[in-house]
């Protein structure tokens, strides 16, 4: 049986070799290399925003837990960011069956796990010159598919914390419907938002989510097209 459930997760070889590349070390040398101007002349909006994508990672858990699993080998390491991913995915359906999506906690931990989330996805385009390097495109696509389905139940958060929504939401799967709904542009008008702010963030979500498809899924498509 464990050996079987060895297998499930780690497939034929376990790869424990550390890596020596520190993950923080790298992010520096990059923010460096963007200071620098070594990889691409880039100026005005797009270097601010590169150095921006670069130093905002610093503030989030991810670079640490693959700094942190990088000591253990490279299959340790994925499967770190992979539980991270999933557990920010379960987070939002969690607040739901907990009954505490009004609490300025929950919305807030939701906040900073979205802006983590378009951050990083942001980086791994507009700075791909510097530490792009895929070894599986089918798993970069996976996890990419996975980050959406996370950003529409964060977003349900957002809209069920600051009550923005229609009398008709009441429930958890009313509010995760609406975000669905908005993120895959259809909009059937049962839900809707009734304060400026939810219209606001509304068109956010919608321009956010429509860039994610027609940018970063046919980037990384082609990606594997090229490999």
């Amino acid at each position: 049986m464990i050996k079987s459930f060895r297998k499930l997760f780690f497939g034929k070889d376990l790869d424990n070799t550390p890596i020596l590349n520190s993950a923080l070390k790298n992010q520096i040398v990059n923010l460096k290399k963007i200071w620098e101007n070594e990889h691409h002349n880039d100026t005005g909006l797009e270097r601010i925003f590169r150095l921006f994508l670069i130093v905002i990672q610093f503030v989030f858990p991810g670079i640490y837990i693959r700094e942190f699993f990088s000591r253990k080998g490279l299959t340790f390491k994925n499967l770190s960011i992979e539980l991270y991913v999933l557990l920010k995915l379960i987070y939002p359906i969690l607040v739901f069956f907990l009954g505490v999506s009004n609490t300025i906690y929950a919305v807030t931990l939701s906040i900073y796990f979205l802006v983590e989330t378009v951050t990083y996805i942001s980086s791994l385009v507009f700075t791909s010159d510097l530490k792009y390097q895929s070894r599986s495109a089918n798993r970069t696509i996976l996890l990419l598919f996975i980050n959406y389905l996370e950003i529409s139940l964060q977003f349900s958060v957002l809209y069920a914390g600051f009550n923005m929504l229609s009398a008709s939401a009441v429930t958890g799967v009313d509010y995760i419907y609406f975000s669905f709904v908005t993120s895959a542009s259809i909009g059937f008008g049962d839900i809707y938002p009734i304060t400026q702010a939810g219209k606001i963030l509304v068109c956010c979500q919608s321009f956010l989510l429509v860039i994610f498809i027609v940018l970063f899924f046919n980037y990384f498509r082609g990606k594997k097209i090229d490999n």
